[in-house]
């Protein structure tokens, strides 16, 4: 998926296309919702858990999917 920055002009949507496509090409845009981004700590947050677990898979710490997948299945 192609990520598209546009801005409404006199009531348009004006922008550039993604090269390669054809004229004519319609394209389904779904604005943004601002009440989704994170705030700066809640990113801080997010990259401080991947960035231990990539360690951890990097020490060679980590379980198969399937078997994470089999557990969850258990668990209900």
């Amino acid at each position: 998926m192609n990520t598209l920055k546009v801005r409404v002009e006199n009531g348009k949507i004006v922008g550039q296309a993604p090269a390669g496509l054809p004229e004519g090409t319609e394209l389904e845009l779904c604005v943004a919702d601002p009440g989704d981004a994170m705030s700066p700590e809640e990113v801080a947050v997010l990259n401080q858990a991947l960035d231990a677990a990539w360690r951890s898979v990097q020490a060679g710490s980590f379980r198969p999917v399937e078997q994470v997948v089999e557990k969850l299945r258990n668990e209900r």
